[in-house]
């Protein structure tokens, strides 16, 4: 993980110290921040974490609700705003990895600027990701037409390479979600054409004349057949060839069939989320994409079946709607920046 690139279990660290740094943390917020630093020996790395950089311990951590010199839920000498300690977070974590800190102050002048502001950037455009061919940002989607006419949509927080030298037609998603649509293969003389690749980290997809969106996970990626059909090949050899109508996952566990429309699956095209019997957790990943803050969910919650239509542009109306229609609290915290969902 790089410094700016914050998986699931940093997120909700992050997330917490938030809400523990608000001044409103109650008991019930204290039992549950306890609950989730118990839960996964990947939670209480997070928490060390940044609970390290802050010349914390964890053991104080847990007692950050506490009132402290005056300041109700502050972190042991947490006299600095907010952004500051992020900061500070964040301009240790980037001192692991010198490359990416060139790369990050040359893009962004962090070094010049607080990095606590370098964290509400990244939540705008994935900072690890500055260098792709092909990236989009927080609530954005674009279209690319590439060199030999097949054309790419990206999901909002997605990034590719494009690589096109002779005797190539590759494109590598680095994070994110895309359509592709290949453009047919063309034959030159007694030569066949260039097959349409499109690479995750989990296996490659061979395009056969074919229109398809390709979702990749942190465990898996998924791809769905909107026309013809494409060869599934994983890191491990397998492969399956998927027909039109199809949907699959593929990982180190090998290739399985899903349920899942194709066409439900690129609803994201036209701003919409179509949840059918996705967990609340899935879908809040999604609309993470779309919100310049952070969204903690609950496992509890995370757990709950999701069912129905979702604007995907206006995330608050979509929060909202889960929260009437789903036994889940839904709270904000610091002007919005973070919302927190847990089950009733």
């Amino acid at each position: 993980m790089t410094a700016m690139e914050l998986d699931t279990a940093t997120q909700a660290a992050v997330g917490w110290l938030v809400v523990l740094h608000s001044g409103s943390i109650g008991g019930a917020e204290r039992r549950d921040f306890d609950a989730w630093l118990a839960a996964s020996p990947a939670h209480s790395a997070a928490w060390q974490r940044l609970a390290g950089t802050l010349d914390a311990t964890l053991a104080p951590a847990r007692q950050a609700g506490t009132a402290q010199e005056g300041r109700p839920g502050g972190l042991p000498g947490s006299g600095a705003p907010l952004g500051a300690l992020l900061g500070e977070v964040l301009a240790r974590q980037a001192s692991r990895e010198r490359q990416r800190r060139r790369l990050l102050r040359g893009a962004l002048g962090i070094g010049g600027v607080s990095a606590g502001a370098a964290l509400l950037a990244e939540r705008h455009l994935p900072l690890s990701q500055l260098s792709a061919d092909l990236r989009t940002g927080t609530g954005e989607r674009r279209d690319f037409t590439l060199a030999d006419g097949s054309r790419l949509t990206l999901d909002a927080r997605s990034a590719a390479d494009v690589d096109f030298r002779a005797g190539h037609r590759t494109v590598t998603l680095r994070q994110g979600a895309l359509v592709a649509q290949a453009a047919p293969m063309r034959s030159t003389g007694n030569a066949s054409g260039v097959p349409f690749i499109v690479r995750t980290a989990h296996g490659t997809l061979r395009a056969l004349g074919t229109r398809f969106v390709v979702r990749q996970g942190e465990a898996r990626s998924h791809v769905g057949m909107l026309e013809h059909s494409v060869e599934i090949r994983t890191a491990q050899g397998q492969t399956q060839t998927l027909p039109e109508g199809f949907s699959a996952s593929f990982g180190p566990e090998g290739i399985v069939r899903s349920d899942e429309s194709p066409a439900a699956t690129a609803a994201w095209q036209h701003g919409m989320l179509e949840a059918h019997d996705q967990t609340l957790g899935e879908v809040v990943q999604a609309l993470r994409a779309y919100r310049a803050g952070f969204i903690r969910v609950s496992p509890e919650a995370a757990a709950l079946r999701v069912y129905g239509s979702y604007a995907l542009d206006d995330t608050h109306r979509a929060l909202t709607a889960l929260g009437e229609t789903l036994p889940i609290s839904v709270r904000t915290f610091q002007g919005h920046w973070l919302v927190v969902i847990e089950r009733l």
